[in-house]
C-alpha cells in the first residue's frame, strides 16, 4: 500500500486508521462488483439479498406497504432491514454495509458526496402540547423565550429532532428540560396529553393519534422545523438498482396517496 499505515497498533486491539478504514471501504466495493459479475454471468430472475436501512421515525410506514410491494414484485429478493438513527445509517451505506437506506435528512452537508441521496418527501415536524396546557404567553404565536421552564418528552439522544430543538434552545440560551426520553411517538403523544411536558414530532402522527382531541400544536416564531425523507444509497447500485427503484417508488407512491396530511408529504 505504498507504505500507508492501515493498523493503529498503539491501542489493543489494534484498530484501523482512516487510511485503513479508506482501503476497507474500496475492498467491500471491489468484493461488491466481483459478487455482482457473478450473478450477471449466472443471469436469471434477480435473487439473493438486499440490505436496507430504515430511519428510526419512518420504519412503521417503509415496513408496510412499499416492503410488501416489493417482495411482491421481486419474490426471489430477500429483504434484510434493520431500524436506526439517520446517521448511523449514512455511515451504514458508505461502507457498504447496507445496499440503501432511508433516511430523515435535515441538511445536504451531512451526506457525504459518495452517497447519492433522492428526495421523496417531506417530514414536517411540530411541537405539540395537552389541549388543556397553560402557555406563559396569551399570544397566539409563540417563540421559545415562551416556553422556558417547560417540560420535554423526547426521543433519546442521537434523535436529529432532538438535536434540532437543542440547538435552537441553545441559541437563544436557554435550558432545554427535557423529563423523559422515550421511543415511540405514540407513547409520547399519550405523555403530552396528560400533561406531562411539551414534545416534538411529525405532523403526521397527530393527524393519526387517538389522542389528537387532546393535543394542540403550537406555532413558533423562530423555530420551523422539516427534515427531507430521502432514498441513500452508493454510487453504483448494480443488479439491484431495479429493486432499489421500484422500492423507492413505492415509497413515494405511498406518499402521494395519502389522504388528509397523514402521507410522508404530510
Amino acid at each position: 500500500m505504498g507504505g500507508a499505515v492501515l493498523l493503529d497498533r498503539r491501542s489493543k486491539p489494534s484498530t484501523l486508521t482512516p487510511e485503513g478504514r479508506r482501503v476497507l471501504e474500496s475492498c467491500r466495493q471491489v468484493l461488491k462488483a466481483m459478487a455482482e459479475l457473478k450473478l450477471n454471468a449466472l443471469g436469471g430472475p434477480l435473487s439473493g439479498e438486499i440490505r436496507l436501512g430504515i430511519a428510526h421515525g419512518l420504519a412503521e410506514r417503509a415496513l408496510d406497504g412499499p416492503i410488501d410491494a416489493l417482495r411482491q414484485r421481486f419474490p426471489s429478493i430477500r429483504p434484510r432491514v434493520i431500524s436506526h438513527w439517520t446517521t448511523w445509517l449514512i455511515e451504514q451505506v458508505r461502507n457498504g454495509t447496507l445496499d440503501c437506506a432511508v433516511g430523515l435528512v435535515a441538511d445536504d452537508s451531512t451526506v457525504p458526496s459518495s452517497i447519492h441521496s433522492t428526495a421523496i418527501g417531506i417530514e414536517r415536524i411540530v411541537v405539540v402540547a395537552a389541549s388543556e396546557a397553560v402557555i406563559s404567553s396569551p399570544k397566539r404565536c409563540l417563540s421559545l423565550r415562551d416556553l422556558a421552564g417547560s417540560d420535554w418528552i423526547l426521543n433519546p439522544q442521537g434523535c436529529g429532532y432532538r438535536d434540532a430543538i437543542q440547538r435552537a434552545f441553545d441559541q437563544t440560551s436557554i435550558p432545554l428540560r427535557i423529563v423523559a426520553e422515550v421511543f415511540g411517538h405514540d407513547l409520547q403523544l399519550s405523555l403530552v396529553s396528560r400533561g406531562a411536558g411539551l414534545g416534538l414530532v411529525p405532523r403526521r402522527h397527530i393527524n393519526n393519534s387517538p389522542y389528537r382531541r387532546r393535543l394542540r400544536v403550537l406555532k413558533l416564531t423562530d423555530f420551523d422545523f422539516q427534515v427531507a425523507i430521502a432514498m441513500l444509497h452508493g454510487g453504483t447500485l448494480g443488479r439491484l438498482a431495479p429493486v432499489i427503484e421500484h422500492f423507492q417508488s413505492a415509497l413515494r407512491t405511498d406518499a402521494e396517496g395519502n389522504a388528509n396530511g397523514a402521507s410522508l408529504r404530510s
